[in-house]
């Protein structure tokens, strides 16, 4: 398979590496670096036409990706469906890109499995990364899959469902007192000292190689034509910023006209990224001691902050941020009118979509898609506090025509 990555670079000093080189921040200035591409090459020699009747999954574009497909470690990630939301809003054109279906139930498995194939191709054992839960939980199963010791921090606070799923995969796993940017902190000096390669979404560069085919697969399942909008949950700005590449080469190599525009959802209380777009600033404030009930946006001081407001800005795009009372309401929704059992995090880019819509900003008559990056699996506890519990019936036609009629009148 012909590959048109030809090195990384650092988007602060702009230092050129080799794919070769394992590091994941320049080691001359500790810059995020970037994936490069022969971008002229892979408009000669790329075709979309190829794709047709290949295997499913994110690795069908696996040609604009940094890894030789001997390497791939792979677990089925991708080609996630998008549906439109029939009930959501009136007279609107929502659609719902549905990546809480991936393997490990979120849409870090596209970061994870670039992440980890590249960890064998650059013939690496043990790999470690620090967060809040879905990203460790993918990054563990992928990790399994390929035979590699896996480090996890997690902060403290992460929910039970996802410390069980991360634990079940044979993780090592440090449960760290403090906040996000202390776990942060924490895995830095480790993986220095102990020389484990960082596979961390906070700053690799794979992790948005893997989320750019958000972007791929959109334009694909709508006959290779753009949305209007493409609505994000923010946390790392992993996603966001993945997703905004993929449009960017999807438009340099002709396979489509125009970019959507993007927007940033962040909850009121996390919104160091929000915030710096809406007062018109080019520096991010971070939030201290961020807490709202999506846990997984709960991102003080986001490295990759700058790029996802240089993604908002060139995209034509906005920010916007949202109450935790509306990401619950947007939750309840998507389930009850959607069928999408999503995780609280996720339904943040519906709560926003819907005051954008509300707002006037996004026009009914626009294409939306938002990402739903999580299942509702990882939210069991906040959504316990949601629902009503069961009624309990005696095995008898009686007490269970006695059980509806309360119910029903409800």
């Amino acid at each position: 398979m012909t590959l048109f990555a030809t090195g990384t670079k650092c988007t602060k000093c702009g230092t050129e590496y080799p794919l070769s080189e394992p590091i994941s921040v320049c080691s001359k200035c500790q810059g995020l670096l970037d994936v490069q591409y022969d971008y002229v090459r892979m408009q000669e020699k790329f075709q979309k036409q190829e794709l047709k009747g290949s295997h499913l999954g994110l690795w069908r574009y696996g040609k604009a990706l940094p890894v030789e497909e001997r390497f791939v470690v792979s677990l089925g990630e991708g080609f996630t469906p998008l549906l439109p939301a029939q009930r959501l809003k009136e007279n609107s054109n929502l659609m719902l890109k549905l990546d809480h279906v991936n393997p490990s139930g979120s849409f870090k498995d596209r970061g994870s499995t670039i992440s980890i194939s590249k960890a064998r191709e650059l013939g690496k054992r043990e790999v470690a990364i620090d967060s809040t839960g879905n990203a460790a939980a993918s990054l563990s199963a992928y990790a399994a899959r390929s035979n590699m010791r896996c480090f996890v921090f997690i902060p403290s606070y992460t929910e039970a469902e996802k410390v069980v799923q991360i634990t079940s995969s044979g993780a090592i796993v440090l449960s760290v007192k403090g906040t996000r940017q202390d776990v942060h902190d924490l895995i830095e000096e480790a993986y220095r000292k102990f020389g484990w390669y960082y596979c961390g979404f906070m700053v690799s560069p794979y992790a948005i190689e893997g989320t750019k085919t958000i972007a791929y697969e959109i334009c694909e399942q709508l006959h290779w034509n753009s949305p209007d909008w493409v609505i994000f949950p923010v946390g790392t700005g992993s996603g966001i910023v993945g997703c905004y590449k993929g449009f960017q080469e999807l438009v340099r190599i002709g396979w489509i006209t125009k970019m959507p525009k993007l927007a940033c959802i962040q909850p009121k209380t996390c919104a160091p990224i929000a915030q710096a777009f809406l007062d018109g600033k080019l520096e991010i404030v971070p939030v201290q001691r961020p807490e709202t009930v999506a846990e997984g946006l709960a991102v003080g001081n986001p490295p990759k902050g700058k790029l996802v407001l240089d993604a908002i800005r060139k995209s034509g795009g906005v920010a916007q941020t949202v109450s935790d009372n509306e990401i619950l309401e947007a939750s309840r929704e998507l389930v009850a009118r959607e069928g999408q059992f999503v995780e609280i995090s996720a339904a943040a880019s519906v709560a926003g979509a819907l005051k954008l819509l509300d707002e006037g900003i996004i026009e009914r008559k626009e294409k939306v898609v938002c990402e739903l990056t999580g299942t509702g699996l990882k939210s069991i506890k906040e959504y316990e506090k949601m629902v009503p519990s069961p009624h309990i019936v005696d095995p008898t036609l009686g007490s269970l025509e006695e059980a509806l009629r309360k119910q029903l009148a409800q």
